[in-house]
């Protein structure tokens, strides 16, 4: 399929997939892999891959814009304290998306994932309880950077108000059961919304994790849903070989791993920043793994946004080593129309702009940075949607995870866990005291005596 077009989804949540450049040609039984591949993917859709219920799960849909709308109005703002996956979407969605204006149902929602004191202190300066939801979120109910920052604002919160503030100024999402974030919500009498167990916190964004804070912000839950429906439903007529966006772009991955070590997702579009910095924990933590044979894999994720790194990545990807995928992503607008005004008295080559629009200028320095690459002969893919809006950002979800898990499976790898990050999780414990962790404790600080120590 390489030059041709692919789609998935409908309306504005439909994605279009371009294949560019000179990628690896095909090895042999590459298309009957991929084909159990997605066969798999879809015999798990009960267990590790349930992500692929959660757009058709009206329940849970019911109770995340019931528990928004049950939100006092004196809460005009938002915190959320959560860190990468119980973060990053809902931010991804919120920014990528325009303010639906000054409506009750909008409110200002700000993230505080890192546990960086400057962070933590200017976040409460900002935090007022009279005017401000707490919303906490982890899926384990025991992040160690979401529950230290839930001590701080639950007193500032007390302190204010009593047990009554506490109650109605917090909601807690996480595990239905256990942790220590379940039993505090018990204990104090919020409000919660449950993380479905069987769901990776990096595929949480469409539980209750990414759409609450999206439907805080008044952006349309509903839409985002259907937009990430749309292509998974799409999966079942992926074609022989698929041709579904996710899956191709997958594929391709697994064939480029071994020579391409670095995934590179070129938005084009500020909005889609955040967007990018999901994708990069979803895809790094989901591929960077050891197989049963011991050969380590995966893809170091990095995001990129034109045109601001064509001045700074697009050097190293045209002239530094092979080793990068290229994925450009762009959207339709609506965006302002802003035309340029002949400066040519200024200097003669403003004269190339003069009467243009803005995003004629912009889709010109996106096209012609492909084309260069497309002759240096890097692997390139384009994904498309036709209006950002939230069916789209459901579709971009929705396809982001699919490849990722699929990905996971071609490369030998179980895309749905981390063991590479619980060993840290056990260190930390024992540095700050916790029992049954004081031999990870001493291991830790054996392992780093020499830190700052001149060679």
């Amino acid at each position: 399929m390489r030059g041709q077009a692919a789609t998935a989804g409908e309306g504005s949540g439909t994605l279009s997939f371009r294949v560019l450049g000179s990628w690896p040609d095909a090895p042999d039984g590459e298309a009957a892999r991929t084909r159990a591949a997605l066969e798999r993917l879809l015999a798990d859709a009960g267990g590790p891959a349930s992500f692929l219920r959660l757009p058709s799960d009206r329940a849970a849909e019911e109770a995340v814009l019931a528990a928004a709308a049950a939100v006092p109005a004196r809460f005009r703002r938002v915190l959320v304290l959560g860190i990468g996956g119980s973060a990053l979407g809902a931010r991804a969605a919120i920014e990528a998306l325009p303010a639906p204006g000054p409506t009750r149902a909008a409110r200002d929602v700000r993230f505080l994932a890192n546990l960086d004191p400057a962070s933590v202190a200017d976040a409460l300066e900002w935090f007022h309880p009279d005017d401000t939801l707490l919303v906490v979120i982890t899926k384990s109910g025991a992040t160690v950077e979401t529950l230290t920052q839930f001590a701080l604002f639950a007193e500032r919160i007390r302190t204010a108000g009593g047990a009554a503030a506490l109650r109605e100024g917090v909601v807690a999402i996480t595990d239905p059961e256990r942790g220590a974030l379940r039993r505090i919500a018990g204990s104090i009498g919020c409000r919660t919304l449950d993380v479905p167990p069987e769901v990776g916190g990096r595929f949480s964004v469409l539980t209750a994790v990414g759409l609450f804070p999206v439907a805080l912000a008044g952006l349309d839950v509903a839409r985002m849903l259907r937009g990430a429906d749309g292509v998974i439903r799409a999966l079942r007529d992926a074609g022989d070989p698929p041709t579904h966006p996710a899956v191709a772009s997958a594929a391709l991955h697994h064939r480029a791993w071994e020579r391409s070590a670095v995934r590179v997702l070129w938005a084009y579009g500020d909005r889609l920043a955040a967007l990018g910095d999901w994708f990069c924990q979803l895809w790094a933590e989901s591929l960077g793994k050891v197989r049963a044979d011991g050969v380590a894999v995966g893809q170091a994720p990095i995001r990129a946004i034109g045109s601001t790194d064509q001045h700074s990545l697009l050097q190293l990807a045209m002239q530094g080593p092979a080793n990068l995928c290229l994925t450009f992503l762009t959207a339709g607008g609506p965006w302002p129309s802003l035309r340029v005004p002949d400066a040519g008295a200024l200097d003669p080559e403003m004269r190339e702009f003069a009467g243009r629009d803005v995003g004629e200028v912009f889709e010109a320095l996106r096209m012609g940075t492909m084309a260069a690459l497309v002759r240096a002969g890097r692997p390139l893919l384009h994904l498309h949607v036709p209006r950002l809006d939230e069916a789209a950002v459901g579709a971009l979800f929705a396809h982001f995870e699919v490849e990722t898990a699929l990905a996971g499976f071609l490369l030998g790898v179980h895309p749905f866990d981390q063991p590479g990050v619980e060993e840290g999780k056990r260190f930390a414990h024992g540095l700050l005291g916790r029992e049954g962790h004081e031999r990870d404790g001493r291991e830790a600080r054996a392992l780093l005596e020499s830190e700052g120590r001149a060679e």
